[in-house]
């Protein structure tokens, strides 16, 4: 078996995680919330537990988003060009896996964010 050493690990990584993003619209979406997040995050001072809550939830949507496409690949790559009613059904399956992982994100962010914009709000309201 090939041994790789540490940097080429990183360097086929990074590999994937560039792929993926020159490759995929949805994965571009998913960074441009997640770098959204970030930046409220930082706006609003959030705690320490919400930013971890934040951070997990956007890295849980990354690596469906990965998982999805890589899934997708592969089962193009086994069935080929052929339409099959239980490919559909698989490759659907991991898209709803994104769709709860997107779907959980979304509401850690309104519970998150929320109240910080609503706070705010009412200071603007107050000048």
């Amino acid at each position: 078996m090939y041994k790789r050493t540490l940097f080429q690990s990183f360097k086929l990584a990074w590999e994937g995680i560039s792929f993926i993003f020159r490759t995929e619209r949805n994965m571009k979406i998913h960074c441009m919330f997640a770098l959204m997040a970030v930046v409220c995050s930082f706006a609003f001072r959030v705690t320490a537990i919400e930013f971890i809550f934040v951070i997990f939830s956007i890295a849980l949507v990354l690596i469906t988003e990965a998982a999805n496409t890589a899934f997708e690949l592969l089962l193009d790559f086994v069935h080929g060009d052929r339409y099959h009613p239980d490919v559909k059904l698989l490759k659907d399956i991991i898209a709803g896996g994104v769709f709860i992982a997107a779907t959980n994100a979304f509401v850690i962010g309104i519970i998150i964010f929320i109240p910080k914009i609503l706070g705010l709000a009412k200071v603007l309201c107050r000048l």
